[in-house]
Protein backbone atom coordinates (compact mmCIF):
# COMPACT_ATOMS: atom_id res chain seq x y z
CA UNK A 1 0.00 0.00 0.00
CA UNK A 2 2.83 2.19 0.98
CA UNK A 3 4.79 1.65 -2.50
CA UNK A 4 1.71 2.26 -4.58
CA UNK A 5 0.88 5.68 -2.70
CA UNK A 6 4.21 6.71 -3.55
CA UNK A 7 4.19 5.45 -7.21
CA UNK A 8 0.93 7.25 -6.96
CA UNK A 9 2.42 10.78 -6.43
CA UNK A 10 5.65 10.90 -8.43
CA UNK A 11 3.11 10.04 -11.29
CA UNK A 12 0.28 12.61 -10.63
CA UNK A 13 3.78 15.04 -10.49
CA UNK A 14 5.09 13.99 -13.84
CA UNK A 15 1.39 14.09 -15.12
CA UNK A 16 0.98 17.57 -14.28
CA UNK A 17 4.44 18.51 -15.75
CA UNK A 18 3.81 16.69 -18.89
CA UNK A 19 0.22 18.35 -18.72
CA UNK A 20 1.71 22.23 -17.82
CA UNK A 21 4.78 21.90 -20.52
CA UNK A 22 3.91 23.09 -23.63
CA UNK A 23 4.79 20.37 -26.67
CA UNK A 24 7.03 23.54 -28.52
CA UNK A 25 7.86 25.90 -25.95
CA UNK A 26 8.15 29.68 -26.31
CA UNK A 27 12.27 29.83 -26.29
CA UNK A 28 13.41 32.19 -28.73
CA UNK A 29 17.33 31.98 -28.48
CA UNK A 30 19.50 32.58 -31.54
CA UNK A 31 22.74 31.98 -29.61
CA UNK A 32 20.99 28.31 -29.70
CA UNK A 33 21.66 28.20 -32.99
CA UNK A 34 25.41 26.73 -32.77
CA UNK A 35 27.17 23.82 -31.64
CA UNK A 36 24.52 21.50 -30.69
CA UNK A 37 22.20 24.38 -28.54
CA UNK A 38 22.31 26.49 -25.49
CA UNK A 39 23.16 24.08 -22.57
CA UNK A 40 20.32 23.60 -20.13
CA UNK A 41 21.03 26.45 -17.22
CA UNK A 42 22.83 24.69 -14.91
CA UNK A 43 21.35 21.41 -15.45
CA UNK A 44 22.43 19.83 -12.07
CA UNK A 45 19.73 18.99 -9.21
CA UNK A 46 17.46 21.56 -7.60
CA UNK A 47 19.62 21.57 -4.26
CA UNK A 48 22.86 22.18 -6.74
CA UNK A 49 21.10 25.18 -8.28
CA UNK A 50 20.71 26.91 -5.45
CA UNK A 51 24.39 27.32 -4.95
CA UNK A 52 25.01 28.19 -8.15
CA UNK A 53 25.34 24.92 -9.87
CA UNK A 54 27.66 23.56 -7.31
CA UNK A 55 27.86 19.84 -7.59
CA UNK A 56 31.02 18.03 -8.27
CA UNK A 57 31.91 17.78 -4.48
CA UNK A 58 27.99 18.04 -3.38
CA UNK A 59 27.83 15.34 -0.67
CA UNK A 60 24.77 13.05 0.34
CA UNK A 61 24.82 14.74 3.67
CA UNK A 62 24.40 18.45 2.60
CA UNK A 63 20.83 17.55 1.50
CA UNK A 64 20.02 17.79 5.26
CA UNK A 65 18.26 15.35 7.79
CA UNK A 66 15.32 14.75 6.27
CA UNK A 67 16.19 12.80 3.05
CA UNK A 68 18.52 12.86 0.15
CA UNK A 69 19.01 14.02 -3.31
CA UNK A 70 20.40 12.37 -6.10
CA UNK A 71 23.56 13.99 -7.95
CA UNK A 72 23.50 13.01 -10.65
CA UNK A 73 26.36 15.21 -12.21
CA UNK A 74 29.30 13.14 -10.10
CA UNK A 75 28.12 9.49 -10.02
CA UNK A 76 30.49 8.63 -7.41
CA UNK A 77 28.04 10.09 -4.96
CA UNK A 78 26.14 6.89 -5.48
CA UNK A 79 27.56 5.35 -2.56
CA UNK A 80 26.55 7.40 -0.38
CA UNK A 81 23.05 6.54 -0.69
CA UNK A 82 21.03 5.43 2.55
CA UNK A 83 17.81 5.49 0.83
CA UNK A 84 15.49 4.80 -2.22
CA UNK A 85 15.16 7.98 -3.79
CA UNK A 86 12.88 9.61 -6.58
CA UNK A 87 14.02 12.35 -7.30
CA UNK A 88 12.81 15.04 -10.21
CA UNK A 89 12.00 18.60 -11.33
CA UNK A 90 10.83 21.24 -13.20
CA UNK A 91 12.08 25.10 -14.25
CA UNK A 92 10.21 28.13 -14.87
CA UNK A 93 12.08 30.48 -17.03
CA UNK A 94 12.24 34.21 -18.45
CA UNK A 95 14.71 35.60 -20.90
CA UNK A 96 14.82 38.92 -21.68
CA UNK A 97 16.65 39.13 -25.61
CA UNK A 98 17.88 42.36 -26.82
CA UNK A 99 19.29 43.26 -29.67
CA UNK A 100 21.88 46.69 -29.77
CA UNK A 101 21.88 47.12 -33.56
CA UNK A 102 19.53 47.38 -35.01
CA UNK A 103 17.79 47.99 -31.68
CA UNK A 104 15.18 45.29 -30.78
CA UNK A 105 13.99 43.49 -27.26
CA UNK A 106 11.97 40.35 -26.81
CA UNK A 107 10.53 38.46 -23.83
CA UNK A 108 9.99 34.91 -24.07
CA UNK A 109 8.77 32.48 -20.90
CA UNK A 110 8.74 28.94 -20.79
CA UNK A 111 7.83 25.46 -18.76
CA UNK A 112 9.78 22.57 -18.90
CA UNK A 113 10.79 19.68 -17.06
CA UNK A 114 14.63 19.83 -15.96
CA UNK A 115 15.33 16.26 -14.77
CA UNK A 116 14.29 12.86 -13.66
CA UNK A 117 16.25 10.46 -11.35
CA UNK A 118 15.82 7.48 -8.93
CA UNK A 119 18.66 6.30 -6.89
CA UNK A 120 18.76 2.90 -4.68
CA UNK A 121 21.36 1.88 -2.14
CA UNK A 122 23.06 -2.02 -3.27
CA UNK A 123 25.01 -2.35 0.13
CA UNK A 124 24.87 0.52 2.59
CA UNK A 125 27.80 -1.28 4.62
CA UNK A 126 29.73 -1.76 1.39
CA UNK A 127 28.63 1.59 0.32
CA UNK A 128 27.40 0.59 -3.00
CA UNK A 129 24.94 2.23 -4.64
CA UNK A 130 23.37 2.89 -8.20
CA UNK A 131 21.17 5.73 -9.99
CA UNK A 132 19.30 5.89 -12.95
CA UNK A 133 17.37 8.86 -14.80
CA UNK A 134 16.78 11.09 -17.49
CA UNK A 135 17.70 14.49 -18.32
CA UNK A 136 17.94 17.15 -21.38
CA UNK A 137 21.16 18.48 -22.04
CA UNK A 138 20.99 21.04 -24.31
CA UNK A 139 18.70 22.94 -25.86
CA UNK A 140 17.79 24.55 -29.34
CA UNK A 141 14.56 27.12 -29.95
CA UNK A 142 14.82 30.14 -31.66
CA UNK A 143 12.77 32.15 -34.44
CA UNK A 144 14.98 35.89 -35.76
CA UNK A 145 13.69 37.75 -38.72
CA UNK A 146 16.20 39.84 -40.48
CA UNK A 147 15.10 42.71 -43.28
CA UNK A 148 18.35 43.36 -45.87
CA UNK A 149 17.62 46.72 -47.93
CA UNK A 150 18.66 46.67 -51.64
CA UNK A 151 19.35 49.79 -53.85
CA UNK A 152 17.61 51.88 -50.78
CA UNK A 153 13.99 50.36 -51.89
CA UNK A 154 14.03 46.86 -52.44
CA UNK A 155 13.96 44.43 -49.45
CA UNK A 156 14.89 40.79 -49.12
CA UNK A 157 13.35 38.91 -45.22
CA UNK A 158 15.19 36.32 -43.84
CA UNK A 159 13.96 34.32 -41.37
CA UNK A 160 15.76 31.91 -39.63
CA UNK A 161 14.52 28.79 -37.02
CA UNK A 162 15.75 26.12 -34.89
CA UNK A 163 14.34 23.48 -33.01
CA UNK A 164 16.08 20.63 -31.11
CA UNK A 165 18.16 19.70 -28.81
CA UNK A 166 20.26 16.77 -27.18
CA UNK A 167 19.10 14.31 -24.02
CA UNK A 168 20.27 11.88 -21.63
CA UNK A 169 19.00 8.56 -20.82
CA UNK A 170 21.77 7.68 -17.92
CA UNK A 171 22.52 4.71 -15.55
CA UNK A 172 25.54 4.55 -13.37
CA UNK A 173 26.39 2.85 -10.09
CA UNK A 174 29.30 3.74 -7.22
CA UNK A 175 31.61 1.81 -4.82
CA UNK A 176 32.79 3.79 -1.90
CA UNK A 177 35.55 2.97 0.94
CA UNK A 178 36.66 5.14 3.63
CA UNK A 179 38.24 8.53 2.39
CA UNK A 180 36.94 8.01 -1.20
CA UNK A 181 34.21 6.99 -3.56
CA UNK A 182 35.07 6.16 -7.66
CA UNK A 183 31.46 5.32 -10.02
CA UNK A 184 30.69 6.23 -13.47
CA UNK A 185 27.46 7.20 -15.22
CA UNK A 186 26.61 5.33 -18.71
CA UNK A 187 24.06 5.62 -21.11
CA UNK A 188 22.52 6.92 -24.30
CA UNK A 189 22.48 10.43 -25.87
CA UNK A 190 19.86 11.26 -28.19
CA UNK A 191 18.38 14.30 -29.78
CA UNK A 192 17.80 16.11 -32.98
CA UNK A 193 18.65 19.39 -35.07
CA UNK A 194 16.03 21.68 -37.05
CA UNK A 195 17.17 24.21 -39.07
CA UNK A 196 15.04 26.48 -41.86
CA UNK A 197 15.54 29.61 -43.74
CA UNK A 198 13.53 31.29 -45.40
CA UNK A 199 13.67 34.06 -47.89
CA UNK A 200 10.59 36.31 -49.10
CA UNK A 201 11.28 39.44 -51.21
CA UNK A 202 9.32 41.55 -49.46
CA UNK A 203 9.44 44.50 -51.09
CA UNK A 204 10.46 45.44 -54.95
CA UNK A 205 10.28 48.62 -57.20
CA UNK A 206 8.25 47.13 -60.30
CA UNK A 207 6.20 45.11 -58.08
CA UNK A 208 7.16 41.59 -59.64
CA UNK A 209 5.76 38.51 -57.56
CA UNK A 210 9.05 36.55 -56.73
CA UNK A 211 8.77 32.88 -54.94
CA UNK A 212 9.99 32.60 -51.44
CA UNK A 213 13.17 29.80 -51.11
CA UNK A 214 13.43 27.51 -48.12
CA UNK A 215 16.73 26.20 -47.28
CA UNK A 216 15.34 23.00 -44.49
CA UNK A 217 18.58 20.53 -42.45
CA UNK A 218 17.22 18.30 -39.92
CA UNK A 219 19.45 16.01 -38.66
CA UNK A 220 18.85 13.10 -35.61
CA UNK A 221 21.72 11.74 -33.70
CA UNK A 222 22.44 9.30 -31.29
CA UNK A 223 25.48 7.25 -29.44
CA UNK A 224 26.98 6.33 -26.35
CA UNK A 225 28.62 8.24 -23.55
CA UNK A 226 30.31 7.52 -20.16
CA UNK A 227 30.90 9.90 -17.69
CA UNK A 228 33.45 9.22 -14.53
CA UNK A 229 33.56 10.78 -11.04
CA UNK A 230 35.70 10.27 -7.43
CA UNK A 231 34.54 11.90 -4.69
CA UNK A 232 35.62 11.71 -0.85
CA UNK A 233 35.54 13.69 2.15
CA UNK A 234 37.75 13.90 5.10
CA UNK A 235 38.64 15.60 8.74
CA UNK A 236 40.60 18.36 9.41
CA UNK A 237 39.36 19.62 12.69
CA UNK A 238 37.32 17.78 15.48
CA UNK A 239 35.98 19.00 18.82
CA UNK A 240 34.70 16.66 21.28
CA UNK A 241 32.41 17.44 24.19
CA UNK A 242 31.88 14.02 26.10
CA UNK A 243 30.21 15.92 28.55
CA UNK A 244 27.04 16.24 26.61
CA UNK A 245 28.08 13.78 23.73
CA UNK A 246 28.05 16.57 20.99
CA UNK A 247 30.96 16.64 18.55
CA UNK A 248 31.65 19.70 15.85
CA UNK A 249 34.00 18.39 12.89
CA UNK A 250 35.29 21.08 10.07
CA UNK A 251 36.07 18.42 7.09
CA UNK A 252 37.20 18.82 3.58
CA UNK A 253 35.00 17.17 0.87
CA UNK A 254 36.72 17.03 -3.13
CA UNK A 255 35.25 15.68 -6.24
CA UNK A 256 36.04 15.67 -9.94
CA UNK A 257 34.10 14.43 -12.86
CA UNK A 258 35.22 13.23 -16.92
CA UNK A 259 32.90 12.67 -19.36
CA UNK A 260 34.80 10.92 -22.30
CA UNK A 261 34.57 12.62 -25.28
CA UNK A 262 31.58 11.30 -27.58
CA UNK A 263 31.58 10.63 -31.22
CA UNK A 264 27.41 10.30 -32.62
CA UNK A 265 25.96 8.83 -35.26
CA UNK A 266 23.74 11.04 -37.12
CA UNK A 267 20.77 11.04 -39.75
CA UNK A 268 20.50 14.00 -42.08
CA UNK A 269 17.73 15.34 -44.43
CA UNK A 270 18.62 18.31 -46.69
CA UNK A 271 16.25 19.86 -48.80
CA UNK A 272 16.51 22.98 -50.90
CA UNK A 273 12.86 24.69 -52.79
CA UNK A 274 11.21 27.36 -54.04
CA UNK A 275 7.32 27.92 -53.48
CA UNK A 276 4.85 29.59 -50.95
CA UNK A 277 5.27 29.17 -47.09
CA UNK A 278 3.28 30.08 -44.69
CA UNK A 279 3.15 29.86 -40.76
CA UNK A 280 0.40 26.95 -41.80
CA UNK A 281 0.90 26.23 -45.15
CA UNK A 282 3.91 25.00 -47.34
CA UNK A 283 4.04 24.34 -51.08
CA UNK A 284 7.07 23.49 -52.64
CA UNK A 285 7.25 24.44 -56.55
CA UNK A 286 10.58 23.22 -57.33
CA UNK A 287 12.77 21.58 -55.70
CA UNK A 288 16.81 22.10 -56.20
CA UNK A 289 17.84 19.38 -53.83
CA UNK A 290 16.46 17.07 -51.63
CA UNK A 291 19.06 14.28 -50.12
CA UNK A 292 17.07 11.69 -47.01
CA UNK A 293 18.91 9.82 -44.62
CA UNK A 294 22.49 11.14 -45.00
CA UNK A 295 24.88 9.75 -42.79
CA UNK A 296 27.81 11.42 -40.68
CA UNK A 297 29.12 11.90 -37.24
CA UNK A 298 29.03 14.41 -34.63
CA UNK A 299 32.00 15.00 -32.25
CA UNK A 300 31.65 16.25 -28.54
CA UNK A 301 34.50 17.41 -26.50
CA UNK A 302 35.52 15.99 -23.06
CA UNK A 303 34.31 17.39 -20.29
CA UNK A 304 36.23 17.94 -16.74
CA UNK A 305 35.29 19.36 -13.53
CA UNK A 306 37.04 19.76 -9.92
CA UNK A 307 35.99 21.21 -6.60
CA UNK A 308 36.17 21.17 -2.93
CA UNK A 309 34.01 22.03 0.25
CA UNK A 310 34.73 23.10 3.67
CA UNK A 311 32.13 21.53 5.89
CA UNK A 312 31.11 22.31 9.38
CA UNK A 313 29.71 19.13 11.10
CA UNK A 314 27.33 18.68 14.21
CA UNK A 315 26.90 16.03 16.07
CA UNK A 316 23.77 15.93 18.77
CA UNK A 317 22.11 13.42 20.87
CA UNK A 318 19.19 13.34 17.78
CA UNK A 319 21.81 12.98 14.62
CA UNK A 320 24.28 14.40 13.04
CA UNK A 321 24.08 17.10 10.36
CA UNK A 322 26.23 19.87 8.05
CA UNK A 323 25.44 23.18 9.84
CA UNK A 324 27.40 25.16 7.28
CA UNK A 325 29.00 24.39 3.58
CA UNK A 326 31.20 26.33 1.64
CA UNK A 327 32.11 24.85 -2.01
CA UNK A 328 33.91 25.67 -5.20
CA UNK A 329 34.36 24.16 -8.79
CA UNK A 330 35.36 25.09 -11.74
CA UNK A 331 34.33 22.60 -15.07
CA UNK A 332 35.54 22.98 -18.82
CA UNK A 333 35.05 21.87 -21.84
CA UNK A 334 37.19 22.37 -25.23
CA UNK A 335 34.26 22.88 -27.79
CA UNK A 336 36.71 24.75 -30.10
CA UNK A 337 38.93 21.89 -30.35
CA UNK A 338 36.88 19.17 -30.58
CA UNK A 339 33.70 19.95 -31.56
CA UNK A 340 32.69 19.19 -35.00
CA UNK A 341 29.06 18.21 -37.08
CA UNK A 342 29.44 16.58 -40.36
CA UNK A 343 33.34 17.41 -40.40
CA UNK A 344 32.21 21.28 -40.22
CA UNK A 345 32.65 23.82 -37.40
CA UNK A 346 30.98 26.32 -35.97
CA UNK A 347 31.96 29.47 -34.60
CA UNK A 348 32.56 28.02 -31.11
CA UNK A 349 35.04 28.50 -28.16
CA UNK A 350 36.47 26.51 -24.89
CA UNK A 351 33.67 26.86 -22.68
CA UNK A 352 35.00 27.48 -18.52
CA UNK A 353 33.41 28.20 -15.98
CA UNK A 354 33.25 28.99 -11.93
CA UNK A 355 30.18 27.86 -9.69
CA UNK A 356 30.92 28.58 -5.63
CA UNK A 357 27.80 28.46 -3.00
CA UNK A 358 27.16 28.28 0.64
CA UNK A 359 24.44 26.94 2.16
CA UNK A 360 23.11 27.14 6.44
CA UNK A 361 20.74 24.45 8.14
CA UNK A 362 20.53 26.35 11.73
CA UNK A 363 19.35 22.72 13.21
CA UNK A 364 16.92 20.19 11.60
CA UNK A 365 16.28 18.71 15.11
CA UNK A 366 14.75 21.68 16.48
CA UNK A 367 11.69 20.49 15.59
CA UNK A 368 9.90 23.33 17.58
CA UNK A 369 11.25 25.87 14.99
CA UNK A 370 9.98 24.58 11.57
CA UNK A 371 12.55 27.26 9.59
CA UNK A 372 15.53 25.92 12.08
CA UNK A 373 15.50 22.75 9.52
CA UNK A 374 15.45 24.39 6.41
CA UNK A 375 18.27 24.50 4.80
CA UNK A 376 19.42 27.87 3.11
CA UNK A 377 21.67 28.38 -0.02
CA UNK A 378 23.32 31.10 -2.07
CA UNK A 379 25.18 31.41 -5.14
CA UNK A 380 27.02 32.42 -8.16
CA UNK A 381 28.34 31.47 -11.56
CA UNK A 382 30.92 33.03 -13.59
CA UNK A 383 32.49 32.26 -17.11
CA UNK A 384 32.35 31.77 -21.03
CA UNK A 385 29.73 30.04 -23.04
CA UNK A 386 31.14 27.90 -25.88
CA UNK A 387 28.97 29.90 -28.16
CA UNK A 388 31.03 32.75 -30.06
CA UNK A 389 29.15 34.03 -32.65
CA UNK A 390 30.90 37.24 -32.58
CA UNK A 391 34.72 36.45 -32.35
CA UNK A 392 34.19 38.36 -28.89
CA UNK A 393 33.35 35.58 -26.41
CA UNK A 394 29.89 35.08 -25.06
CA UNK A 395 30.31 35.91 -21.18
CA UNK A 396 27.50 33.96 -18.63
CA UNK A 397 27.38 35.86 -14.92
CA UNK A 398 24.84 35.18 -12.66
CA UNK A 399 23.94 34.17 -9.02
CA UNK A 400 21.00 31.92 -7.52
CA UNK A 401 19.19 31.22 -4.27
CA UNK A 402 17.72 28.24 -2.82
CA UNK A 403 15.80 26.52 -0.13
CA UNK A 404 15.49 23.07 1.54
CA UNK A 405 12.09 22.62 2.28
CA UNK A 406 11.30 19.49 4.45
CA UNK A 407 7.76 17.86 4.55
CA UNK A 408 6.73 17.28 7.91
CA UNK A 409 6.02 14.20 8.62
CA UNK A 410 2.24 12.78 9.90
CA UNK A 411 4.17 9.49 11.42
CA UNK A 412 6.42 9.46 13.32
CA UNK A 413 7.39 5.78 11.99
CA UNK A 414 6.86 6.37 8.85
CA UNK A 415 10.19 5.91 6.86
CA UNK A 416 9.41 8.21 4.37
CA UNK A 417 11.29 11.44 3.56
CA UNK A 418 10.23 14.53 1.28
CA UNK A 419 11.94 17.53 0.57
CA UNK A 420 11.30 20.64 -1.89
CA UNK A 421 14.26 22.20 -3.08
CA UNK A 422 13.41 25.65 -4.62
CA UNK A 423 16.15 27.90 -6.74
CA UNK A 424 16.23 30.86 -8.17
CA UNK A 425 18.83 32.09 -10.68
CA UNK A 426 19.61 35.34 -12.34
CA UNK A 427 22.26 36.34 -14.95
CA UNK A 428 23.06 37.72 -18.42
CA UNK A 429 24.56 35.95 -21.46
CA UNK A 430 26.16 38.26 -23.22
CA UNK A 431 27.99 41.93 -22.53
CA UNK A 432 28.88 44.85 -23.94
CA UNK A 433 30.99 43.57 -27.06
CA UNK A 434 28.26 41.33 -27.86
CA UNK A 435 25.33 42.67 -30.21
CA UNK A 436 23.09 40.39 -28.79
CA UNK A 437 22.75 40.24 -24.62
CA UNK A 438 20.03 38.06 -23.00
CA UNK A 439 19.19 38.40 -19.55
CA UNK A 440 17.16 35.73 -17.92
CA UNK A 441 15.86 34.38 -14.71
CA UNK A 442 14.80 30.51 -13.35
CA UNK A 443 12.84 29.14 -10.84
CA UNK A 444 13.44 25.44 -10.55
CA UNK A 445 11.15 22.82 -8.18
CA UNK A 446 12.62 19.97 -7.22
CA UNK A 447 10.77 17.17 -5.64
CA UNK A 448 12.84 14.24 -3.78
CA UNK A 449 10.65 11.60 -2.27
CA UNK A 450 12.72 9.06 0.34
CA UNK A 451 12.08 5.82 1.98
CA UNK A 452 13.65 3.14 3.31
CA UNK A 453 12.75 0.24 0.92
CA UNK A 454 14.20 -3.74 0.75
CA UNK A 455 15.01 -3.63 4.63
CA UNK A 456 14.42 -6.81 6.37
CA UNK A 457 11.89 -6.38 8.91
CA UNK A 458 12.92 -7.36 12.63
CA UNK A 459 10.24 -8.40 15.18
CA UNK A 460 10.68 -8.42 18.92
Amino acid sequence: MLLAKQISRVTLFLVLVCYLTPSKAQINSPFSRYGLGNEVLNGQNAASQGMGGFSTAFTSSMSGSYGQSINFNNPASYSQHYMTTFDLATSLSQTILQRIEPSAREKSAYLVPNYLAIGVPINKKKKIGFAFGLQPLTSIRYSVNQVENFNGQDSLLNSYRGDGGLNQLFIGAAKGWKYLSLGFNTGFNFGRKDIETFKTISYNRDSSYFYQSKSSTKTSFSGLFLKLGAQGEFTILKKERPAIKERTEYTISYGATYTLDQSLRAKQDVTRSIGTYTASIETPLDTALSTINQRGRITLPSFISVGFALHKKETVARGSYDQWVFGIEVNQASWKDSYSFYGKKDPLSNSLMIRGGIQYNPDPYAFENYWSSVTYRVGFFSGKDYVNIDNNGLKITGFSLGLGLPVRKYRSYDYQYTILNAALQIGQRGGSVNNFKENFVQFTLGYSLSDMWFNKRKYD
